[in-house]
């Protein structure tokens, strides 16, 4: 989740939003799949943002409470 660290304790510290897909819709893609021979690939989601290519600049900082003595610059 991008910017989880913005998250407010007690107001909305423990939600956590996700796309998520139904079985359902993964067994019709996968029969689709069979069915016309195509290839399926998987990506674990964790890492989906280490395939990516920016374009852009991107600006990252520590949460608060979670900087090691030595390592607050690293992100």
């Amino acid at each position: 989740m991008a910017k989880g660290f913005s998250h407010i304790p007690g107001i909305n510290y423990k939600e956590t939003f996700t796309l998520v897909a139904c079985l359902k819709s993964v067994r019709v893609i996968l029969h689709h799949g069979a069915k016309h021979n195509w290839e399926i690939d998987q990506l674990d989601i964790k890492t989906t943002f280490l395939h990516g290519d920016l374009e852009e600049e991107l600006y990252m900082e520590q949460p608060e409470g979670m900087t090691e003595p030595g390592k607050e610059d690293w992100v």
